[in-house]
C-alpha cells in the first residue's frame, strides 16, 4: 500500500521528464576567482563555469565521475548557456498557467533549473581524455 502511494506521488510530481544536458567546463587560468575548488561544507567539487557570469555548480563527495577516452566526446552534445536559457523559456512557455495535477503540485513544474535538467559538466583533461561530473546547479532559481 505504501509504495503504491510512493510510486502514484512520484508520477504525479513529475509530470515533466528532465531534459539531459552537457556543459563543458574551460578553466581560465586568468579568471580573478577559482573556477574549481573543494568546499567542505558543501561536501563537494565546486565549478565556476563563467569567469565573468553566473553558473556556479557542485558535484557532491556521493556522486561518482566517469572518465572517458576523448574519441567518445562526440557521444555528449555540448549545451551552452544561451541554450540552456532559451530551454528555460521554453519550458516556462510550455507549462505557463497550466494547472498542476493536484493541490500539492508546483504550478510551473519548475523553481530552479535543476527541476528541469540533469546536468553533466565535462572536463577535458588532456589530449586523449575527458571527465563527465553529474553536477546541480548552485543559486540558479528561476525568475519572472
Amino acid at each position: 500500500m505504501f509504495l503504491l502511494f510512493f510510486l502514484k506521488g512520484s508520477i504525479i510530481f513529475s509530470q515533466y521528464s528532465k531534459e539531459v544536458i552537457y556543459l563543458k567546463l574551460n578553466i581560465d587560468n586568468e579568471c580573478f576567482r577559482k573556477m574549481k575548488f573543494y568546499k567542505s561544507d558543501e561536501k563537494g567539487i565546486v565549478f565556476n563555469l563563467l569567469c565573468k557570469g553566473n553558473g556556479s555548480f557542485l558535484f557532491p563527495d556521493k556522486e561518482k565521475a566517469d572518465t572517458l577516452c576523448i574519441k567518445h566526446i562526440k557521444d555528449y552534445p555540448i549545451t551552452t548557456m544561451e541554450q540552456v536559457d532559451k530551454k528555460v523559456k521554453d519550458f516556462r512557455l510550455k507549462t505557463y498557467k497550466k494547472r498542476p495535477p493536484n493541490k500539492k503540485a508546483k504550478l510551473y513544474q519548475a523553481y530552479t533549473k535543476n527541476d528541469i535538467f540533469k546536468t553533466y559538466l565535462i572536463e577535458i583533461i588532456g589530449d586523449d581524455k575527458f571527465v563527465i561530473y553529474p553536477v546541480t546547479w548552485r543559486n540558479q532559481n528561476i525568475t519572472d
